[in-house]
């Protein structure tokens, strides 16, 4: 018993602790011995191929990724400064959202890598996007003027605008398992949700968290929400939370990997390491968190060969931190978290058990030694 419950505390000092794994990097050249400025990581699984929004260059970094480590390949650049990045395999196309207003459409067939549509708003800036393949629609955030523009990707045309009120919105995400449209505002401390159907809006007060970051998992049709101070799990369909995690100094950007169930919550702190929190997907639990070095606000799974990446704008180091997922700490079973809750109390009582037991079973007359008779002379 004293065995078990100590691998029980063990294993969960070990899964609520920050993890120490191999960072390695990968440098961007053309921004070398500069303090860069990046925004948004995003990833074609299918063509290898890894994005990162530069700011300091004004352009989309470029990053093979068909090996275990990033290589650089080249500089996008473009007419106005990168925000949000939304991959689109199935049409073979990057699109990226900028301080303009202006949605930019990248072909990445055969890494021609050429701007080849862009999108007007009207509005003053794009932040960040998302693409729902399903309806082949780009949804984007306009930062500040509180409204979603869906765009027809087809026709790189704007399909709908959907004024949700005078809130900054962050991260807007399709989710195909209900076909709504959610984003979280911190202004109004609340995530939205928006029919695209109709336009219809609901909201949904999250009690002081002020969100940034979402991601979804489709398949249970929950989310992890990125708090002020916090991470949140949130329940899509009963439409309330469900947990809230500590371990995680909220965060900015949170990605989704359904291919190993796994939310990635990255937390830039200012006066610390960047942290990459990893949550399991189904159910949404705090898994570990791995101190990368860098101060990236996004991360992103290549889930081919099972490797982290996260933004470093850290001068003389100003490129990609990746570490190994393999090399953090697993999940730790159910089972042994519920030992590690309750293992006193019920090691407690199963000594009790066992004395008890022991002692009825030794007051037990029948298991009594029992004495030789005396012998009796001449028998």
């Amino acid at each position: 018993m004293r065995l078990t419950l100590s691998i029980a505390a063990g294993a969960l000092f070990i899964a609520g602790c920050g993890s120490s794994v191999p960072i390695s990097s990968a440098p961007i050249p053309p921004v070398a011995g500069k303090l860069a400025t990046f925004d948004v990581v995003d990833m074609d699984q299918s063509r290898h191929r890894l994005y990162v929004a530069d700011r300091t260059d004004q352009g989309i970094d470029v990053f093979d990724v068909s090996a275990p480590r990033a290589s650089y390949l080249a500089t996008i650049p473009l007419p106005s400064s990168p925000n949000g990045l939304a991959v689109a395999p199935d049409l073979a196309r990057l699109y990226v959202g900028t301080g303009s207003g202006s949605v930019f459409v990248i072909d990445t067939n055969n890494d021609s890598n050429a701007v080849v549509a862009e999108v007007k708003t009207g509005k003053g800036e794009v932040d960040l996007l998302d693409y729902g393949a399903s309806r082949q629609r780009l949804y984007a955030a306009n930062g500040a003027d509180g409204s979603i523009t869906s765009i027809d990707t087809n026709a790189n045309t704007i399909a709908a605008n959907f004024k949700i009120g005078a809130f900054a919105l962050e991260q807007p995400r399709f989710d195909p398992g209900d076909g709504m449209v959610y984003v979280p505002s911190p202004t109004a401390d609340s995530l939205f949700q928006i029919d695209p159907n109709n336009g219809q809006v609901k909201s949904f007060a999250l009690g002081g968290c002020k969100p940034r970051g979402l991601a979804i998992n489709p398949r249970s049709n929950r989310a992890v929400i990125a708090c002020s101070t916090y991470v949140m799990s949130w329940d899509l369909i009963a439409g309330r939370s469900i947990a809230s995690f500590h371990q995680v100094l909220g965060g900015d950007i949170v990605t989704y990997s359904a291919k190993v169930d796994r939310f990635f919550v990255a937390s830039p702190h200012a006066a610390q390491a960047n942290v990459v929190g990893i949550f399991g997907g189904d159910p949404i639990d705090y898994i570990a968190s791995v101190g990368t070095g860098a101060h990236g606000n996004a991360a992103v799974l290549d889930e081919t060969h099972g490797v982290v990446y996260t933004p470093n704008p850290q001068p003389k180091r100003s490129g990609i931190a990746a570490f190994d997922l393999a090399a953090t700490p697993q999940p730790t079973p159910r089972w042994l978290q519920q030992l590690g809750t309750v293992g006193v109390p019920v090691g407690v009582l199963a000594v009790f058990v066992f004395l008890f037991l022991f002692v009825s079973r030794s007051a037990d007359p029948t298991r009594r030694p029992q004495k030789a008779a005396p012998k009796v002379e001449g028998a």
